[in-house]
């Protein structure tokens, strides 16, 4: 391919993921599916493009993204507001993952005749929601804050844990119990998360206003912000967790107020480039995205309903405690189980270590991908119909609200005092 299909290529698809965005906000639409359809007419359609020379980048720039939302989304959290609804979060975690995890690995024990150990490997690949996907369609659609928080903390926590889970459970040694062993990295990566990103929050909060107004600075705060992904990961902790404290701990120091209009300026820089990434990200997963073979059909709808049931029973059994919404309101935290980034990427992580045994998984986490993301057009336009009619009661109700006998005296009065 010339340079000038290149560079035309490129054009094409920033025009077209913008598009997308924009008009998410009227269609209902996630951005996401947009970049997935071209993707897949780009690879598997038209055979435009190679999937074999993307193989190798796409977990790098699924990474990068994930660790540039989870930033952005650690940013965004103020912890009043966050400690407030965080219990309405975690238990929602714990219970849709927990859920999934157990459901899906039943699945594959009597229909995929897995071993229990790889059974709970694709449970926890394929069981939490995506931040990727989630954070940015709440940005896109009305929906009150206790429920944008409380799916905030849980797709961001989420992710966090199927990651530590992964890769707890593909290092676990024979002679660990497999309890033991999770139970022991699960806190060391806690641990080492938490100290190193909030000592490098701390830090560089300390050190960004003698930076503020020189060339670069969100450059320079972006390498920051990988570096502290590397340091995490290099210590052994969670590479991710330990970005989402930086964050965190970035947005809940005092600020003056150069600082806050230096924080609004680094937010708005790496949301778009999170942005730039992320559909890259979606449209390269498109172009490699494999689908299920017949053989499969029934493992993958078993999945899916181990999913569906998996979000129902927990959102039951978390709704009571999610404070300052109404019954209608929290309806949105059931459709929003998109699974996105992190499982593509755990799904080919899994292969690449654990070879021919897991051939089917990229295929099944696509199909999965693509399956629960049509749940949240659902649930977005349920919301958006929800927030008009809240828009629009106010107004009816002063429409129809019957004048007084007082009211009715002074307008018969009035023609005639005329």
């Amino acid at each position: 391919m010339d340079m000038a299909h290149t560079f035309g290529l490129l054009a094409a698809l920033l025009i077209l993921a913008v598009a997308a965005n924009r008009l998410s906000k009227q269609t209902r639409v996630p951005d996401i599916i947009v970049l997935l359809l071209i993707g897949i007419s780009l690879g598997p359609i038209l055979h435009w493009v190679n999937p074999q020379t993307f193989q190798g980048a796409i977990r790098v720039l699924g990474t990068l993204a994930l660790v540039l939302i989870l930033f952005e989304g650690g940013l965004e959290l103020r912890l009043r507001q966050a400690l407030r609804y965080f219990p309405a979060g975690l238990l929602l975690v714990v219970l849709s993952f927990g859920l999934s995890l157990a459901l899906i690995s039943l699945v594959g024990r009597f229909l995929l005749h897995l071993n229990w150990t790889d059974c709970l490997l694709m449970g926890a690949a394929l069981g939490c929601t995506s931040g990727t996907i989630v954070i940015p369609v709440l940005q896109q659609i009305n929906t009150p804050d206790p429920v944008k928080i409380t799916l905030t903390v849980e797709s961001s926590l989420g992710e966090v844990i199927a990651v530590l889970m992964v890769g707890s459970l593909l290092k676990s040694s024979a002679s660990q119990s497999l309890i033991t062993g999770l139970a022991t990295d699960f806190s060391h990566h806690i641990v080492i998360s938490l100290a190193v990103g909030v000592a490098a929050g701390m830090a560089w909060f300390y050190i960004l206003p003698r930076l503020v107004g020189q060339a670069f600075i969100n450059i320079l705060n972006l390498g920051v912000v990988l570096g502290v992904y590397a340091i995490g990961d290099y210590l052994k902790g969670s590479g991710l967790l330990t970005v989402l404290i930086f964050g965190v701990t970035l947005a809940n120091l005092p600020r003056t107020p150069h600082m806050t209009r230096q924080g609004a300026r680094l937010l708005a820089f790496h949301s778009e480039f999170s942005f730039l990434v992320r559909s890259f990200f979606f449209v390269l997963l498109g172009i490699v995205a494999q689908f299920v073979s017949r053989g499969y059909i029934l493992p993958i709808l078993g999945i899916l309903a181990a999913l569906v049931l998996a979000r129902y029973l927990a959102v039951q059994g978390s709704r009571w405690v999610v404070r300052d919404v109404s019954r209608e309101d929290t309806e949105l935290l059931f459709w929003m189980l998109p699974r996105g980034l992190i499982t593509a990427v755990l799904a080919l992580e899994i292969v690449n270590d654990r070879g021919a045994t897991f051939g089917f998984l990229p295929a099944m986490a696509f199909t999965v991908v693509m399956v629960t993301n049509l749940f949240i057009v659902w649930g977005s336009v349920r919301a958006g119909k929800r927030a008009q009619l809240g828009n629009a009661a106010p107004a009816l109700e002063e429409a129809t609200t019957l004048p007084s006998v007082e009211d009715a005296a002074q307008a018969a009065a009035a023609p005639g005092e005329a």
